[in-house]
């Protein structure tokens, strides 16, 4: 362990000496194995701007993610090879969903401009907060000049869950994640909604629900409605039109797959890897979770959220822990702890649900002005120290 630690900090030290072109930007997500998140989205977003017409784009990643046709502008460039190498000594600006490793084994970014834009709001313990995790992040190689937070909750827990990894009150960016600009522009857009269910074989007049369960360190019980026998719940999604499109977190699922699995006669599809958790989000009529912060982007299409907490308190007790400590106080919805006590809040009619708190959804998931990309564009054009 001490040798890598070693190889990475002279590699580090040592790709500071290599010129940087303004014009070169990298993104990078989830150690390389998606082609999504926030650092999709804003690379949406600069390919949008006026400003950043002349600027080569980079994604670096695993061949598997690249897609078949993409704007022209954008190169994709394998992980770990020769090339992403060189455009990573030559970027003067690189964004990332979780850190270095989405480009590469090695940290090869000194002088450039790293943004820490992650990949959720903290519900749970992350970083340092996270007892497990305490001393993470505390070689220079670890370090970003930017972190990105949607609000100023989430700004003071990014300041003490990333402190080992540089992150001050004066370099964290507060502006909505680029995903949740994606969801708040395209909400009412109703030819991208039909035709991303057309793309999952879901008829227009079907009720869509989500499931999107957060991963568990320390307890073992993890729910699938795919896998669930209960005749009640399902009567109730066939009386009532409604399909549940379900995927276990990444971190937990060890079979991720392209490939459809809707078991025959059910009224559940389990989601591929490839299908965009946005894109779900976006023609979902109701959110099912738990811990997950998933629902704080959910809190942008103001619709019913449900936190599904089938192991009861199980996860306060044993796992991570939570920011706050009295977690009702944050959530998006009501709270079922049985698959029975979902079968009763799916039966009620949805203008039934408090289905967003204007308040919860200022004070966590702030729609706030400028945005990201716009806080770039401000600074004549030029990707530099905002």
């Amino acid at each position: 362990m001490q040798a890598v630690v070693l190889i990475r900090t002279i590699a580090y030290l040592l790709s500071g000496f290599f010129p940087r072109s303004k014009n070169i930007l990298i993104f990078g997500a989830w150690f390389g194995e998606r082609f999504s998140d926030n650092p999709k989205y804003l690379l949406n977003e600069f390919l949008n701007s006026n400003k950043y017409k002349d600027y080569r784009f980079v994604w670096i990643g695993n061949v598997s993610i690249f897609p078949d046709y993409y704007d022209e502008r954008v190169s994709f460039v394998r992980r770990n090879s020769l090339q992403s190498i060189w455009y990573q000594l030559r970027a003067k600006s690189a964004f990332v969903s979780h850190g270095f490793q989405d480009l590469g084994s090695l940290n090869l970014l000194k002088g450039a401009q790293t943004f820490q834009l992650w990949h959720g709001f903290p519900v749970k313990h992350i970083g340092a907060d996270d007892p497990g995790n305490s001393q993470e992040g505390q070689h220079i190689y670890e370090h970003y000049q930017h972190f990105l937070a949607n609000s100023k909750v989430m700004a003071q827990r990014v300041c003490t869950a990333f402190k080992n990894y540089g992150a001050t009150e004066n370099n964290v960016i507060i502006a909505p994640q680029p995903r949740e600009d994606y969801l708040r522009d395209n909400a009412n857009n109703t030819e991208l909604k039909s035709r991303i269910k057309h793309q999952l074989g879901i008829k227009d007049s079907t009720t869509v629900i989500a499931y999107f369960p957060t991963f568990r360190d320390n307890t073992e019980q993890v729910f699938s409605f795919v896998e669930n026998d209960n005749e009640m719940l399902k009567k109730t999604l066939r009386d009532n039109q409604m399909t549940i499109l379900e995927r276990q977190h990444y971190a937990r699922d060890n079979h991720h797959t392209n490939d459809f699995d809707r078991p025959i006669n059910t009224p559940f599809i389990n989601l591929p890897e490839n299908i965009e958790v946005q894109d779900v989000l976006l023609i979902s009529d109701y959110l099912i979770s738990d811990y997950s912060s998933i629902y704080i982007d959910f809190l942008q299409l103001n619709k019913p959220i449900i936190h599904f907490l089938y192991d009861g308190d199980n996860y306060l007790k044993y796992d991570r822990g939570l920011y706050s400590n009295v977690p009702e106080y944050e959530f998006g919805g009501p709270i079922a702890y049985s698959v029975d006590d979902l079968v009763k809040l799916l039966q009620l009619p949805q203008n039934q649900f408090q289905s967003q708190n204007r308040a919860l959804f200022n004070r966590l998931a702030l729609a706030s002005q400028p945005t990201l990309i716009q806080i770039l564009e401000s600074k004549d054009g030029k990707v530099r120290d905002v």
